[in-house]
């Protein structure tokens, strides 16, 4: 398999001009053949070659240079001028689409797709969504309408949430397999979560794992998808979460692991703990022993599952939970249950300071002591003091 995609790549380097030929010939390729071996790569790059990234990248640089030396005559065949445009919007540099500007006549194509494509690569998106506003994705050939699809929902996203979602589906209908599918897939997802359609936004998370899981770009999505837990509150709502429950075996099982410790830390803060006592029973498995994450999931786990009957069983989870592991906000939070243990333990309400086996010991020292002086031991050093005192007049009456 690997030889084989070696010999792929070759072929399609050697083909865009890119390796020379035994003969040392160097082949004038139409850039219209051209664009299909940047496609044909992109595809691979949606698979996660990245030998296909690295091929890619060699390919756009050729393409600039060959773009740039053709003659006008050249962009007088619209597939190639249609070329142009794709090139630019699969990552060429714009400084191609503005010498091909200056011809007379121009390129085959309508003057507003190019400007309206280097509006978009620039940045400038009101001129972008006013210029390509007027073309219909489904009227152009399908290796250029789904560019322009997914240009278009980038543009319309903040304004027309609904309006780019049909733009993103599009793109993917009219170029299957691709990276523009990919692409579009991968922001279709988080469009549907911004609109409070959790069918959607699962159904469609399904699709990108299973048909994009090892695409160079599938870390953004994992990345997204932990912000979208927190943003689309699944961890609030036991509907929510059931909604969402069987999607999280679709990820591998890092992803899981990290998954099930932001949605339990955050179940936890919000009350719900029935969620966490759910997710943390998953994450268990996952995470090795000694470990952080093996770690908060034990205080997640203590503080859901916290009532009279088993507050032994709770002290002893947190007992076993190594401090040394934690950051500074993850000991907060074990102080916090420490301390929700011990109003447990002194129902209604845990004397000042309690001392004993339950205790945090959590910081609280008085002004200009040193960190490393717990409250219990200043309390200690008062009473041995204060002891010292009674018999220092003791002995001189």
């Amino acid at each position: 398999m690997v030889r084989r995609m070696r010999v792929f790549l070759l072929a399609t380097l050697c083909w865009a001009g890119l390796v020379a030929s035994p003969l040392n010939a160097q082949p004038v390729t139409p850039p219209y053949e051209m664009v299909r071996t940047l496609q044909s790569l992109q595809a691979q790059v949606a698979q996660g070659n990245s030998q296909a990234l690295a091929a890619q990248r060699a390919l756009l640089l050729r393409m600039e240079n060959d773009f740039m030396d053709a003659p006008a005559v050249v962009w007088q065949d619209p597939r190639n001028a249609r070329a142009a445009v794709i090139h630019l919007l699969s990552g060429g540099h714009p400084a191609v689409m503005r010498e091909l500007m200056k011809f007379d006549p121009l390129p085959s194509i309508d003057v507003n797709l190019m400007n309206g494509a280097l509006a978009y690569v620039e940045g400038r998106e009101q001129q972008a969504a006013e210029l390509l506003s007027g073309f219909d994705p489904r009227e152009l050939p399908p290796s250029l309408g789904g560019h322009v699809a997914l240009a278009l929902a980038a543009v319309t996203v903040r304004e027309k949430p609904e309006a780019a979602l049909t733009y993103l589906g599009l793109a993917r209908l009219l170029l299957p397999g691709s990276l523009v599918e990919e692409a579009a897939l991968r922001r279709e997802v988080f469009v549907a979560g911004t609109l409070d359609n959790i069918e959607r936004f699962q159904s469609l998370s399904i699709t990108y794992l299973r048909r994009f899981r090892n695409s160079i770009y599938a870390p953004d999505f994992r990345r997204r998808f932990m912000l979208a837990i927190d943003t689309l509150g699944f961890a609030k709502s036991p509907e929510k979460f059931a909604l969402i429950e069987s999607l999280f075996n679709e990820f591998d099982e890092d992803t899981q692991r990290t998954l099930y410790l932001r949605m339990a830390r955050t179940a936890l803060l919000h009350g719900q703990l029935e969620i966490v006592r759910k997710v943390v029973d998953r994450a268990i498995p996952l995470a090795m022993g000694g470990t952080r994450e093996e770690a908060m999931l034990k205080i997640y786990m203590a503080g859901a599952t916290m009532d009279a009957k088993n507050i032994k069983l709770v002290r002893d989870t947190l007992w076993s939970v190594d401090k040394t592991l934690l950051e500074p906000d993850e000991l907060d939070l074990l102080d916090a249950v420490y301390s929700v243990m011990n109003s447990v333990r002194h129902w209604p309400e845990p004397p000042v300071n309690v001392i004993g086996e339950f205790s945090s010991f959590t910081p609280g020292n008085k002004p200009g002591d040193p960190e490393w002086i717990t409250p219990v031991m200043s309390h200690a050093n008062q009473l041995l003091t204060e002891t010292g005192k009674l018999l220092d007049k003791a002995g001189n009456p």
